[in-house]
């Protein structure tokens, strides 16, 4: 047995160990290790606390949607109940971006082929609204059944697009009625932002809302308020379940005061003889209370093009058209009134004492009035023919010119002063001139009325008497738009009350329990005019002796300028009016057309302001206007006003 060594490792000294050289390696990977855990723990921190509520809408959007659901826009009806505009569900193609692969540009082309549209229209549309992911962006509106369900019929192929039914305005009567409606269209930037804080109604970019007319002036009242709808939702964004819906509020109906079947005998009036003249505007008024019963421009224009979409090819037609039909030229353009401002001329001086009822001037033809730097020479006025003696009444049932270039400038040789040009532009602001009359629609002129002060301004030259006779025979110093003339002229009728033109007569909606109820809308008065009775009923009488031949209470004699309106048993009151409109270049002047009528005499129910541009003059006006009369005045009574609650028309 061999013998064992004995173990000295105990005994033996320490040698000192060797350093390992992967010591600081560890450490290295140490400290990654644990900055990488704190970064973790960092990120975490942000994903779920920070901004926690914001991805978790994101996963919320990826399965849950809430959409908006657009309320019904109310419905509008003429003064009998009769629909002018309603709403009709139709198709629109759009795409939520959010749900768009990462490259779109696939989708784009293939939808493009699908709807006839070019690929970067679509890529540019989108990107447009970008900034908000998760809502519709319309591409194509206004889609055929057909259409719609070839774009459904292939949604793998298109992800991302969506086909949704949403209303669109129609109008029944089209270019009937579209000057007073206007007309519904895709809401603008600057109008988004304007109406984006509204609490109520809600805007967004895809809205659509009254542009024009009674549909812009009232948009708060036809626009209701959208209502929500949450869905759950599959990968491609369609619709899966309903988890919830709050129904919208839908918008108030309007009652308008328009009469459709007069707006449509006047409009075919107008419409037969279009071709003998430029353009062609009416307005009708309830002298007793302002409401408008017909309100007519032509040409006009179909606003169903604009509440479907319209082309660019569309537009151009209308905007190129010389007789610019997007113009309501029955409050936007302002024509000389020629004769029918010499009721307001009569009427300011019967105020003013001027003349009385039976005050009597020479009406030989003319007048002239002398140079100032040579006597021996003259400026002649003239008239429409020799009438001889003539009162008040006779002259404005003749139209005498003279009669009222003494009393609205005096004696060419100053020994009477009449009303002077400041006086009678007074009178002419009372009766509602020179400034809109505030009227339910956009786009109203103010008309002009001259004074010294702006022809020196605006040519350098004086004013002399000769343009206070002119001014005083509505010639060259006095523009008025037809609906102010139909207004002046509905207060001579009901003895002096100046209203604010009404459209609307009663608007309809619901109370927060979903209880129909009604609001009236009142005639609003601007003024009393400050003219005694018995003044404006000499004014009256002379538009009735317009309308026929005889002698005055005062023995002068009369052949009235609108005697042939004159109708047995309607007991009528008008005036006509022939404006010769001057060209450049020295051509051979135009001539407008105006008639201004009302009746009954003693209680009027309407009164009514024609205007024709570049016609045979108040010929073509009196024919359409006596038409219009007649036909209103000897119909039988609607019973659309009283099934509605409306009363009897007014």
């Amino acid at each position: 047995m061999s013998r064992a060594e004995p173990i000295t490792s105990l005994q033996d000294p320490i040698e000192e160990l060797e350093e390992n050289p992967y010591r600081q390696r560890l450490l290295l990977y140490q400290v990654l290790v644990v900055l990488g855990f704190v970064l973790l723990t960092a990120q975490l921190w942000r994903l779920q606390v920070v901004e926690g509520e914001r991805y978790r809408a994101r996963a919320d959007n990826n399965r849950f949607r809430e959409i908006s659901v657009e309320a019904p826009r109310g419905v509008i009806y003429d003064r009998n109940g009769i629909l002018l505009a309603r709403n009709r569900p139709t198709y629109t193609v759009g795409i939520v971006p959010a749900d768009l692969p990462p490259e779109p540009e696939p989708v784009y082309r293939r939808l493009a082929v699908v709807l006839g549209l070019r690929p970067q229209d679509i890529r540019r549309t989108v990107d447009q609204r970008k900034s908000d992911r998760f809502t519709l962006v319309p591409i194509q509106t206004n889609v055929g059944q057909d259409l719609a369900f070839i774009v459904e019929e292939r949604h793998r192929e298109l992800p991302g697009v969506h086909v949704v039914v949403q209303p669109i305005r129609e109008y029944v009567d089209g270019p009937l009625t579209s000057q007073v409606l206007g007309y519904v269209g895709p809401i603008t930037e600057e109008q988004h932002q304007r109406l984006k804080s509204d609490p109520i109604r809600r805007y967004s970019l895809n809205d659509r809302i009254g542009q024009t007319g009674v549909e812009s002036s009232f948009e708060r009242e036809l626009r209701g308020s959208p209502g929500k709808r949450q869905m759950e939702v599959d990968a491609g964004g369609r619709e899966v379940s309903v988890l919830s819906v709050d129904e919208p509020a839908p918008g108030s109906n309007l009652v308008l005061t328009i009469d459709v079947d007069l707006q449509k005998t006047i409009s075919d009036l107008l419409a037969a003889r279009l071709d003998r003249f430029e353009t062609a505007s009416a307005v009708a008024i309830d002298p007793a209370t302002g409401r408008v019963l017909a309100l007519v421009h032509l040409p006009a224009y179909d606003n169903n093009v604009f509440s479907r979409g319209i082309t660019e090819k569309e537009l151009q037609a209308l905007m190129s058209d010389p007789r610019r039909p997007l113009l309501n030229g029955a409050i936007g353009s302002a024509y000389s009134p020629g004769a029918i401002f010499k009721t307001i001329t009569a009427a300011g001086a019967l105020s003013e004492g001027i003349v009385k009822a039976d005050t009597k001037v020479n009406c030989s033809g003319g007048l002239i009035v002398p140079n100032r730097l040579d006597p021996t020479l003259g400026t002649r006025f003239g008239d429409a023919g020799v009438f001889g003696e003539q009162d008040v009444v006779s002259a404005l049932a003749n139209s005498c010119n003279v009669y009222f270039y003494l009393a609205g400038g005096g004696e060419p040789d100053g020994k009477t002063e009449g009303l002077g040009i400041a006086r009678l532009m007074d009178y002419a602001r009372l009766f509602g001139l020179g400034a809109p009359s505030g009227i339910d629609l956009d786009g109203e002129a103010a008309g002009f009325l001259g004074s010294p002060d702006w022809k020196k301004e605006a040519h350098g030259e004086t004013w002399y008497k000769g343009d206070t006779y002119l001014a005083a025979i509505g010639q060259d110093y006095v523009l008025a738009t037809p609906l102010q003339m139909a207004n002046a002229l509905a207060a001579i009728a009901n003895g002096g009350n100046l209203f604010r033109p009404q459209l609307v007569l009663e608007v309809e909606g619901t109370d927060e329990r979903g209880n129909a109820r009604s609001r009236p809308l009142e005639p609003q008065l601007i003024r009393r005019l400050p003219i005694a009775p018995e003044l404006l009923a000499a004014v009256r009488e002379g538009l009735r002796a317009a309308t026929q031949s005889g002698r005055t209470r005062y023995g002068t004699t009369y052949a009235g300028t609108a005697r042939g309106v004159d109708l047995p048993g309607l007991d009528l009151a008008a005036t006509v009016a022939t404006v010769e409109y001057a060209r450049p270049g020295g051509a051979e002047p135009l001539t407008h057309g105006w008639f201004a009528g009302f009746g009954p005499v003693e209680q009027p129910r309407i009164a009514l302001v024609v205007f024709v541009s570049r016609g045979k003059g108040a010929e073509d006006a009196a024919e359409i206007g006596k038409a219009a009369l007649t036909r209103y005045l000897t119909r039988g009574p609607g019973s659309g006003a009283e099934a509605r609650g409306l009363g009897s028309r007014q």
